[in-house]
């Protein structure tokens, strides 16, 4: 049984495919660019020194996030399209 919490208008769905599974990373690498446009719009607005070099430091983080999902994504799509050339030979 799957644990993971969801909506409950939303539920959630498992996927293998390839291609569902690249879906999914778009999804949340579109996620965590608008994160970081929220962080950034909060630091600029922020003029606490501690709090600003903080979020600094977290968008340093987000960003390395940015590059290991992307990696992921392209060893994804990578994997799909020469299952789908496979399929289609």
């Amino acid at each position: 049984m799957c644990d993971v919490i969801t909506p409950e208008s939303v539920g959630h769905h498992h996927v293998s495919d390839p291609l569902e599974v690249a879906e999914l990373l778009r999804e949340t690498l579109a996620e965590e660019l608008h994160s970081m446009n929220d962080i950034q719009a909060r630091w600029h607005m922020i003029e606490d020194d501690k709090v600003k070099h903080a979020l600094e430091h977290i968008l340093g983080d987000k960003r390395r996030l940015l590059v290991a999902l992307w990696g992921l994504l392209s060893e994804v799509e990578t994997r799909a399209w020469s299952d789908a050339g496979e399929r289609h030979a």
